[in-house]
């Protein structure tokens, strides 16, 4: 299975923008079905999961991979050709105007995650665990209410962020590669999701922290130091008065 392939035609665009057509696809991009199986997960008739497999085979974004007998039945299991689909430069002129595609796409990767979240180990989520046995872990959501051209430009630092990460993996693979560092089987797992709305949700009255806390990183809020003083010395106080 390739990483990447480039959608190349205006068919192929048109063959992906259906949303179930996508959803499927997101299925294939994880393991091998059957027809009938997906038919079931998704809970649509067999003959309509058939048609759309059909019609992402010909356009070349997904494949038989094997076949199997099963009751006098030939099984034909089929699976993504590639685990990323990337559009071809030349395309863009004829999609400018095309938001379907990338809207279901987001939805897709979203629940992409969420099937990794809960497939995840355990271990992965003990974030109130000690600092040296905590794991590499990232929380958060936030709105920005900024000037597009500074966000752009931020995102401009956040993706060379992103090619870092790409260049620390393959530093490491060629470690592995030479006998320099062992396989540990783990891999991060980051989703990013970034796009400018015009709906506000989080509108509060007071944007701070309840009287006293301050942020420790991620979820976690700590007392100041400086109230648990003040704390400290008033029941001192307490007590010499007692």
């Amino acid at each position: 299975m390739k990483r990447y392939v480039v959608i190349e035609t205006l068919d192929q665009m048109k063959a992906m923008s259906d949303p179930l057509r996508l959803q499927i696809l997101t299925h294939l991009i994880k393991e091998e079905y059957t027809g009938k199986q997906l038919a079931t997960l998704l809970s649509i008739s067999a003959s309509k999961i058939h048609y759309h497999l059909k019609e992402l085979e010909n356009h070349g974004l997904i494949e038989v991979v094997r076949t199997e007998e099963k009751n006098g039945i030939v099984q034909k299991f089929f699976r993504a050709v590639a685990y990323d689909f990337k559009i071809s430069e030349e395309l863009l002129p004829s999609v400018r105007e095309e938001t379907l595609l990338l809207q279901e796409s987001t939805i897709n990767q979203l629940r992409m995650g969420i099937s990794r979240v809960y497939n995840a180990p355990e271990d992965s989520f003990r974030i109130f665990a000690e600092e040296s046995q905590k794991p590499p872990f990232f929380l958060g959501n936030c709105e920005i209410k900024a000037p597009r051209e500074e966000i752009k430009t931020w995102l401009l630092k956040y993706r060379a962020l992103l090619d870092e990460l790409g260049e620390m993996e393959m530093r490491h693979l060629e470690r592995i590669k030479s006998g320099e560092a062992v396989d540990d089987e783990e891999i991060f797992f980051l989703l990013s999701v970034g796009f400018m709305t015009n709906e506000q949700l989080f509108i509060a009255d007071d944007e701070t922290l309840p009287e006293g806390y301050e942020m420790a990183g991620g979820v976690v809020v700590r007392k100041k130091r400086g109230e648990k003083k003040s704390h400290d010395e008033h029941s001192k106080q307490s007590s010499d008065l007692a």
